[in-house]
């Protein structure tokens, strides 16, 4: 990264919400200097070396302000002054998807979904990894998960001016975890942002950098099992009716798991489910806690078959729960849309940040945890709950699977990257 590049990411980086030169200086005594580049540090060292750049107050306080603060813009509805997908699609003639080949799985079906929400509109794609030549990145490129790309094997290679001004990169991370810290040279050094968090988005654009939210759209995909998979041990520990992998349940009431929850253990986590393990007890439950000292999942290996089981799982269960890792209460896409609502699941999250268009109560349930357990016992025990669950899966069935919501979505996005393409070309 070049002087004048570094000096620009510096400024940005000073200018996010989330970042105070103070804290830096507090979390970081060994560098303390009198009249030091806190935010430079930061940038060029802090973030490499794996420091703390943020402090968990001051994430939380800028998440706190945009959310209870002035009406913020919605980046969802950037103008695009009506022009049709096709016309917007005609300035691109090919989007360069890159994802790093030595990430976590989830990152490689985002780059999937994505290009195809790009094809579905007529844009060539071609996915690529950190092994392809150099010389393939010319704009658009996108970035999927730039904590991963640019930091794992040859991807350090790719954090240079010439890669940088031609991307774009799309982040998944929370603001307060190292991933997210990991990620920031290759972010602020980008052409643009794309966020898969609206809050983040914003907190980018505030800082002066090109950023938009948009979510990948969810296709209707048959299930894709191997015969290793069948034989797994979570699979074999399911209901009769639950290991029957060819079986669809049309009906939300005849579905063999009441509850479902996959995701990582934290503190947090295991405070909640333990807690209220007696009450789950009481429903054929499918609870699975991954150490987070194993690392994220790897597709290359055997533990690629936890998500398609995951998958499977939630087409099987009633309720698919949602428990934040920590006390920062993001929207998660991956859990609550890719993998519950996009398999006729129903939602049970504790309180989210707002999204631009997926409302509790209207496509998912949200509330305390501490109330949960009554929460479910209405949904599961009464007329009133079962009736009010089957609307909101209908409610959230019905608009992610709607091409023509997806497709104007992906107009937006369209806008932002042709609008990239044409100021690189001039």
């Amino acid at each position: 990264m070049s002087p004048a590049l570094a000096d620009k990411c510096a400024q940005r980086l000073s200018n996010l919400r989330c970042f105070n030169e103070r804290d830096y200086f507090d979390l970081q005594p060994d560098v303390r200097t009198a009249g030091a580049d806190y935010a430079g540090h930061a940038l060029l060292y802090g973030a490499t070396e794996g420091r703390a750049l943020f402090k968990r107050e001051t994430v939380a306080r800028a998440l706190g302000e945009m959310v209870n603060g002035r009406a913020r813009e919605n980046l969802d509805q950037e103008a695009c002054n009506g022009t049709s997908a096709a016309r917007i699609a005609s300035k691109i003639q090919c989007v360069n998807i890159y994802v790093s080949s030595r990430g976590n799985v989830f990152m490689n079906e985002i780059a999937a979904d994505l290009a195809e929400d790009l094809r579905q509109v007529g844009v060539e794609t071609k996915l690529l990894d950190e092994t392809a030549d150099m010389s393939t990145c010319v704009a658009p490129s996108l970035f999927i998960a730039p904590h991963e790309f640019f930091t794992l094997g040859r991807g350090v290679e790719w954090l240079r001016d010439e890669v940088l001004k031609h991307a774009i990169v799309y982040n998944t991370e929370q603001i307060q975890t190292p991933w997210f810290s990991r990620g920031i040279p290759a972010m602020l050094g980008a052409s643009g942002i794309i966020d898969i968090s609206p809050q983040t988005a914003q907190l980018f654009k505030d800082a002066g950098a090109r950023a938009m939210h948009w979510e990948p759209g969810i296709e209707r995909r048959k299930p894709s099992f191997s015969q290793t998979d069948l034989l797994h041990p979570l699979m074999r520990v399911l209901p009769k009716a639950a290991r029957d992998v060819a079986r669809t349940f049309d009906d939300w009431a005849d579905r063999p798991l009441d509850i479902s929850f996959f995701g990582t253990d934290s503190p947090r986590r295991d405070s909640v489910f333990g807690r209220h393990a007696g009450r789950f007890a009481d429903y054929s439950t499918c609870i699975y806690f991954r150490r987070q000292s194993l690392g994220p999942l790897d597709g290359n290996s055997a533990d690629g078959a936890l998500t398609r089981i995951a998958e499977h799982v939630s087409r099987c269960s009633k309720i698919s729960l949602n428990i934040h890792r920590d006390e920062f209460s993001y929207f998660e896409w991956h859990r609550m849309v890719r993998q519950g609502m996009a398999h006729g699941s129903l939602v049970v999250t504790d309180p989210c940040l707002p999204h631009p268009y997926l409302k509790p109560g209207v496509h998912f349930f949200q509330e305390e945890p501490r109330h949960i357990p009554n929460l479910i016992d209405w949904i599961l025990g009464s007329a009133d709950g079962q009736s009010k669950a089957s609307e909101v899966v209908a409610n959230a069935t019905s608009l992610i699977f709607d091409s023509r919501f997806r497709d104007e979505h992906t107009r937006v996005a369209l806008a932002f990257i042709a609008d990239h393409s044409s100021k690189k070309e001039k």
